[in-house]
């Protein structure tokens, strides 16, 4: 399978020379140029890495930087002016100055990526992969959409809590309006296809009749 780099600049022609340095057949490059840009991507794809172009002029690093490290857990891979220094809330994984060698930047994304370790978030038999975005139930994986990985990632980090309609859709859908909330119930129907033996008789993703949601702690 690819792996997803995602390059950051402003300069098109910039993400342009870096991409190409990516083989197509080991990598998926995507590209952003702004900011807004890079944080849809970073939610709308399972990234394994970020090369950021620190020197773009119209790029504020460092809350891109922190925003990016909320939306993904990918190691970041900042390029920088010759003896920059670097600020330490960015925390990179790894740091390339200008002039940019292609051997150079794949070796420090490839390093970056094998030195992160694996993160996962287990309740009980539940084990959620926040890397790959896969449910493990016991011996069976399961892919996930970006919003059932979302949906059950908030669910799980609230084990044992019931959590609102209005919490789930404002958090995973990032809106207050409530005037239709089926696509909530059809994402929870699905989540249980792969969280429940018998779907039909919930007992890990259960209801909270009138209020919202709730993922029940278990033993493993």
């Amino acid at each position: 399978m690819a792996v997803t780099v995602l390059i950051i600049a402003n300069d098109k022609t910039a993400t342009a020379s870096y991409g190409s340095f990516f083989g197509k057949r080991e990598y998926t490059v995507l590209t952003a140029h702004s900011g807004r840009q890079a944080i849809t991507q970073a939610k709308s794809h399972h990234l394994d890495a970020i090369v950021l172009d620190a020197t773009s002029p119209r790029l504020n690093c460092k809350s891109l930087s922190r925003k990016l490290k909320s939306a993904s857990f990918a190691p970041q891979v900042l390029i920088t002016l010759p003896n920059a220094k670097i600020d330490s809330a960015l925390a990179p994984a790894g740091v390339l100055s200008k002039p940019v060698a292609g051997k150079k930047l794949v070796a420090r994304v490839k390093g970056a990526i094998d030195a992160k370790p694996p993160r996962m978030l287990s309740v009980g038999k539940l084990a959620l992969d926040l890397e790959r975005h896969k449910l493990a139930r016991g011996s069976k994986t399961f892919p996930l959409t970006p919003k059932e990985f979302a949906l059950l990632k908030t669910l799980m980090n609230r084990a044992g809590q019931v959590v609102s309609r209005k919490a789930l859709i404002k958090e995973v859908w990032e809106t207050d309006y409530m005037g239709d909330t089926r696509t909530l119930d059809v994402h929870i129907r699905w989540l249980r296809e792969k969280v429940e033996e018998n779907p039909s008789k919930p007992q890990r993703l259960t209801t909270a009749k009138g209020e919202g949601y709730r993922i029940e702690k278990e033993d493993a």
